[in-house]
């Protein structure tokens, strides 16, 4: 979403509301679900070229649980300001790099799917949640560490 500064020099405040999409971001770990992203807020002139932007954003990030690798949905609700410097010869403000700022600045480090995810199997890459693998009852070690089994 693009605001012309022509339009912003005129009025004091101008409030905006619009969707955002996967394709509008480019640093972003997770993904949108699409149809619930909406971002509502206003822009004020402060001074000459500088611009208050105020913004809510409701949506709901899928991140991959870091565990299992499951798609885990994360439903984020974001309040976020910030002043924007315009130069002379812009022409218009660009809203979404500001929002790509905010969903950065507040993604999770980690996501796990639930606090008792088993994770993936180190040897087979089974999903422990879902099914069990052999590779635990089978004795695949390497023989060189006997001596450090021995103090377990």
């Amino acid at each position: 979403m693009k605001i012309e500064i022509k339009k912003l020099l005129m009025e004091k405040a101008i409030p905006f509301n619009f969707k955002i999409f996967n394709k509008d971001f480019t640093t972003i770990e997770g993904t949108l679900r699409e149809d619930d992203a909406i971002v509502s807020g206003t822009v004020e002139k402060v001074s000459q070229n500088t611009f208050l932007v105020t913004l809510s954003l409701e949506m709901t990030m899928i991140y991959p649980c870091a565990r299992c690798l499951e798609p885990t949905p994360i439903e984020c609700s974001y309040e976020y300001s910030d002043t924007v410097i315009v130069e002379d010869v812009e022409l218009m403000l660009n809203l979404l790099s500001i929002v790509e700022e905010c969903i950065y600045i507040n993604e999770p480090y980690r996501v796990l799917c639930s606090d008792d995810c088993l994770g993936l199997c180190p040897k087979c890459g089974n999903n422990l949640n879902h099914e069990q693998c052999e590779c635990s009852k089978t004795s695949d070690y390497d023989p060189r560490f006997e001596a450090l089994r021995k103090l377990l």
